[in-house]
């Protein structure tokens, strides 16, 4: 069974703490070795249902020392 097959509705939450640093600089909490950037696209890119709702959540613009890279990785997610 691939990842959302067969669900009617899918709400998904991105926890960007999961992201390495390298890609994700201005998170609550950082978490080296974390999954990059493409990594997670993959996953939501592989969903097998329809997506009803989202959100983004573990931002810290205050923590983003990268020109707003945090930002762009959330409204990319």
């Amino acid at each position: 069974m691939k990842l959302g097959e067969g669900v009617k509705g899918v709400y998904i939450s991105v926890d960007v703490d999961c992201l390495d640093p390298a890609f994700a600089p201005g998170v609550s909490h950082i978490e080296p070795g974390g999954l990059s950037f493409r990594d997670a696209l993959n996953i939501l890119h592989n969903l097998q249902a329809d997506v009803v709702a989202a959100d983004v959540v573990e931002f810290n613009q205050q923590r983003d020392t990268v020109d707003g890279m945090i930002a762009m990785v959330a409204a990319k997610l």
